[in-house]
């Protein structure tokens, strides 16, 4: 299937005018997220909003993944997806409180959307981006997805480069970073 980009730009627009209504910009944001991970081969949508038994704990989305060769293959089965759409870039503290939550579930992989990123930089593996280097020398892999993302998709295939990319960035930044302290 293809996903109109003007459809997209659309739908986070009406997310932005939703103001501070936090729990409607979020369903808002898990339906567009549901609708373009649907879209990815092998990709089936299950639930949302599930909370555990005490609940203490929200998984915002859920997908079953058949790893298909041209799909998501190297990410978890079920799939753990955040939807973060505050204004603000996401906090290291909620970028950790993610990682462990899927470390909590058995989980290796997770994605994070979060419309306005996350603060700090990547580059110097600062703020979130240190949280997201530590949850991978935990054995869980943090994948990153910014409005930025979004608006580039023209289909749910578009995802698979997508997050193969920003896989091979967190192994890469962390192993050349490590590289560079020992110098």
């Amino acid at each position: 299937m293809t996903l109109d980009p003007a459809w997209i730009a659309s739908e986070l627009a009406e997310i932005d005018s939703l103001g501070e209504k936090p729990q409607d910009k979020g369903k808002r944001l898990e339906t567009l997220i549901a609708a373009i991970f649907s879209d990815v081969e092998g990709l089936h949508f299950e639930l949302s909003n599930l909370k555990n038994f005490y609940k203490t704990e929200e998984i915002d989305l859920l997908f079953w993944n058949d790893r298909e060769r041209h799909g998501l293959h190297f990410l978890d089965c079920p799939l753990i997806v955040e939807c973060k759409s505050s204004k603000s870039a996401l906090s290291g503290r909620d970028l950790r409180y993610f990682a462990t939550t899927l470390a909590d579930k058995g989980r290796s992989s997770g994605v994070l959307v979060a419309l306005s990123g996350v603060a700090g930089k990547e580059t110097a593996a600062t703020a979130g981006f240190y949280h997201m280097t530590v949850a991978l020398t935990q054995g869980v892999s943090v994948l990153l997805i910014t409005r930025e993302d979004l608006l580039s998709l023209t289909s749910g295939a578009g995802l698979v480069p997508l997050l193969k990319r920003r896989l091979l960035s967190l192994v890469t930044s962390q192993v050349l970073d490590a590289g560079a302290a020992s110098t």
